[in-house]
């Protein structure tokens, strides 16, 4: 398999520099035109950047993991720290790319992934995660608490009230059944 014959979607900026200039198939640059795509199509890769018009990359992890399970989804996102890795593999992006990578090195890399897929490997049965019944804002301030933000901090960073943040907390604690963050945050290792 090779990048001339895969099904992609790239998700982010499509300049001269972005990967998408190199990597043949579908591009959209907003997380809701992403989801749209990720719904009605199928893809082999799906490469996703951190910071999208509408919101966080990192928030489609679950849904191309449950959609799309056999799929190599990259996160490429500025250097953030190691939480935010974390959080990103552990939601389920095959790779993350931190900072600025060069073409050749980026088609290098995705090729080796790709050789890697085609060797099958035996299934085994995850536990199933709660992620997906969470909505679209939900994942995001759990990916917020997973960096260790507090209430207000997201709140001020979602340009939202301390209140709103709390009651999206709570929806969140309640459809992943766990009573506090640090439970929540275990089921994004889940």
């Amino acid at each position: 398999m090779s990048l001339a014959t895969i099904r992609s979607l790239y998700v982010g900026a499509t300049t001269q520099e972005a990967p998408s200039a190199f990597i043949p198939g579908r591009s959209v640059s907003t997380l809701r035109g992403a989801l749209a795509l990720i719904r009605t199509e199928r893809f082999d890769l799906i490469i996703v950047e951190r910071d999208l018009e509408d919101g966080d990359g990192i928030v489609l992890a679950p849904t191309i993991r449950r959609i799309h399970p056999h799929s190599i989804s990259i996160l490429l996102t500025e250097p953030r720290g190691w939480a935010t890795i974390e959080a990103a593999r552990e939601l389920g992006y095959t790779e993350i790319f931190e900072g600025a990578i060069g073409d050749l090195e980026f088609t290098s890399l995705i090729e080796d992934l790709l050789a890697q897929r085609l060797a099958p490997k035996a299934i085994t049965a995850k536990p199933t995660s709660r992620i997906h019944l969470l909505s679209l804002r939900e994942r995001e301030i759990l990916m917020d608490l997973a960096t260790g933000a507090t209430s207000e901090e997201i709140a001020l960073k979602r340009h939202n009230s301390i209140a709103t943040i709390k009651s999206h907390i709570t929806s969140i604690y309640r459809k992943l059944g766990v009573r506090n963050r640090v439970e929540a945050i275990a089921q994004i290792k889940s």
